[in-house]
């Protein structure tokens, strides 16, 4: 399975996601198909760094593009704006961008690294601590493709145990693909195309469910 193939898994595990909160709340099973997106995400983030040859370039097309898809964003979740605040999965996955680029400097960085994981869960962002560890701790055991399912495992059930609740369990399924993955790119879409559809999307189901209730 190639990342190519992993980036529209994780964006199409995330679309069902979003319709299951938007229009079918009481269709569980369409929330747990949602818990896979962001593993994959945040692994996909690692191989991204790992090969990026212009780091702030990656950093800055996250920022923008979060920027850009925090009022859809909440347009979404919330239905109305709440003000600006760095909620969407693009301001965490930016967050855990830096973390890596700590834990690979290592020595006093990773302290840096913890200081991220902190602001991540005080800061309100997306999966707070738990997206930057797993983007880390899938970082430091690259080379070690068996971990995958015990840093994912353990993650998730600290996750859990800290929000009471099982609910983001299903996560652990994302190991499947993730060990499928053999290391080569595939046959991508354009380098912004993926950035673009998530405000895209966002928006496009906000619209939709504002529709729907004024009919």
């Amino acid at each position: 399975m190639t990342s190519a193939v992993l980036q529209w898994l994780a964006f199409s595990t995330m679309l069902v996601d979003h319709i299951g909160y938007t229009f079918f709340p009481s269709l569980s099973v369409l929330r747990a198909v949602g818990r896979l997106s962001f593993p994959i995400f945040a692994f996909l983030l690692t191989e991204g760094f790992a090969h990026t040859s212009d780091l702030k370039k990656y950093a800055g097309r996250l920022l923008f593009f979060g920027c850009i898809a925090e009022l859809p964003y909440q347009m979404m979740l919330y239905h109305r704006w709440v003000g600006f605040r760095p909620s969407n999965i693009l301001f965490a996955l930016l967050l855990s961008l830096g973390a890596l680029y700590c834990a690979r400097e290592g020595g006093l960085w990773l302290l840096g690294a913890g200081t991220l994981a902190v602001l991540a869960q005080a800061g309100g962002f997306s999966y707070g601590a738990y997206g930057v560890l797993l983007a880390v701790l899938f970082y430091s055991t690259r080379e070690k493709r068996w971990a995958i399912p015990l840093v994912l495992t353990g993650c998730t059930l600290l996750y859990c145990w800290h929000h009471h609740s099982l609910f983001q369990i299903w996560a652990v399924f994302a190991a499947i693909p993730l060990l499928l993955y053999n290391g080569e790119k595939g046959r991508r879409a354009p380098r912004c195309l993926l950035y673009i559809l998530y405000p895209v999307h966002l928006a496009v189901l906000s619209g939709l469910y504002f529709l729907q209730k004024s009919i």
